[in-house]
């Protein structure tokens, strides 16, 4: 009777595993090669990897595959192996391949997003604005109806502690994607260097970006005001006198709105950062309302001044619709009460939700992010006058 000893079963078993790994990734990686076109002016590291990054994401190279050979497939891209092997490194890291002794680099990384961090920073948890809890609890229900089942909010400090814990749970592939709540031009390239997409709320120029405050919501402000009769308007808005301006610059000519700078209340005439945004609110509305000229119209940007503005219009006794007619822009599942007549120019939390994380899962994918922005609606608030 023939037998064989304990080694040499797991030697045969060590080899038909060898086998049944790469015979059929080695024809699969063949016509993945094929695609890759190095593009001469950009990094060749950065195309090995964001093409073998994107392939595994997608599906497109599944678990267990075996990338080529650092040395075949720097042949045939021709280029160094150096390169290569970086790209190699940089896959490991990430968790999307692992080094199989006697096999090569292996595909492990998951081929789907299922933990994402949301990111609040600083300026928003000090804030402490209405708008968040709604938007966290809308986005863990998109989340979870795209099959991502765990989202860990994380609140920044005044020390960084924030950053520190979102940056090891992407270093250490705990989380696949994040979101943030406000991205500012300063902290996009941080952000760009973590080893996983994200999506962002932001006025930047980002492919992953939404934006909230686009040309279409102003213009739909502007009507607001002219379909109240009025032609001329004053502005509340936290962020700064040189963005506020650029962002009416064109379109109050187009609509033949007056707003002259005096009806402008930024973050610049407060004098600091807008931490409190009632006093803010009430602030801005006296300012406006108590210039030599006061204009017919107050534009609120957004409904997190109301608290504040309705404290204002009572201390001075106003009264709305008479005296000023008000435009706010509103999130339709903000619960925020109105107590006067007024238009509101209303976007949606849960399109927001939608557009994010569409674009964090198109970026995991290593597609081009959807296009698109929020719609805008605007309707009249009838309560009871002021």
């Amino acid at each position: 009777m023939f037998c064989l000893n304990f080694n040499t079963y797991l030697e045969i078993i060590e080899i038909i595993l060898f086998f049944l790994a790469f015979r059929p990734v080695s024809g699969y990686t063949k016509r993945m090669t094929e695609k890759l076109v190095i593009v001469p002016g950009s990094s060749i590291r950065s195309q090995i990897l964001a093409f073998y990054r994107a392939a595994i994401r997608s599906g497109k190279l599944p678990e267990g595959s075996v990338l080529p050979p650092a040395r075949k497939l720097a042949a045939e891209l021709g280029t160094a192996e150096a390169n290569v092997h970086h790209a190699i490194a940089q896959l490991a890291k990430e968790g999307l391949i692992a080094r199989r002794p006697k096999i090569g680099s292996v595909v492990t990384g998951p081929a789907r997003i299922f933990r994402v961090a949301f990111f609040l920073p600083e300026l928003y948890t000090r804030r402490g604005e209405r708008f968040t809890r709604p938007l966290v609890e809308i986005l863990e229900r998109e989340l979870a109806a795209q099959g991502i089942g765990e989202c860990q909010v994380i609140y920044e400090t005044a020390s960084g502690e924030g950053w520190k814990l979102l940056k090891r749970l992407a270093d250490t592939h705990r989380i696949q994607g994040v979101l943030v709540r406000g991205l500012v031009e300063e902290e996009r390239e941080r952000f760009a260097r973590l080893p996983v997409p994200f999506a962002a709320i932001t006025r930047c120029p980002v492919p992953t970006g939404v934006r909230i405050v686009t040309a279409k919501l102003i213009q739909s402000m502007l009507e607001g005001v002219a379909v109240q009769g009025c032609r001329s308007a004053g502005v509340i808005f936290s962020g700064s006198r040189k963005e506020c301006e650029t962002l009416f610059a064109s379109a109050v000519k187009r609509a033949g709105i007056e707003i002259r700078p005096e009806w402008m209340f930024c973050r610049d005439d407060y004098g600091s950062e807008v931490l409190d945004i009632d006093h803010f609110g009430y602030l801005g509305c006296g300012r406006i309302l108590s210039a030599p000229e006061r204009p017919e119209s107050l534009m609120l940007f957004s409904d997190d001044l109301v608290a504040g503005v309705t404290m204002r219009l009572y201390a001075e006794k106003r009264s709305v619709p008479e005296e000023v007619k008000l435009v706010v822009h509103r999130t339709v599942e903000n619960p925020v009460i109105f107590p006067f007549e007024c238009v509101l120019v209303e976007q949606s939390i849960a399109e927001l939700a939608r557009l994010l994380v569409g674009k964090l899962t198109d970026a995991f994918e290593g597609r081009a992010p959807r296009k698109g922005e929020l719609a805008v609606r605007v309707t009249r608030n009838s309560a009871p006058i002021f």
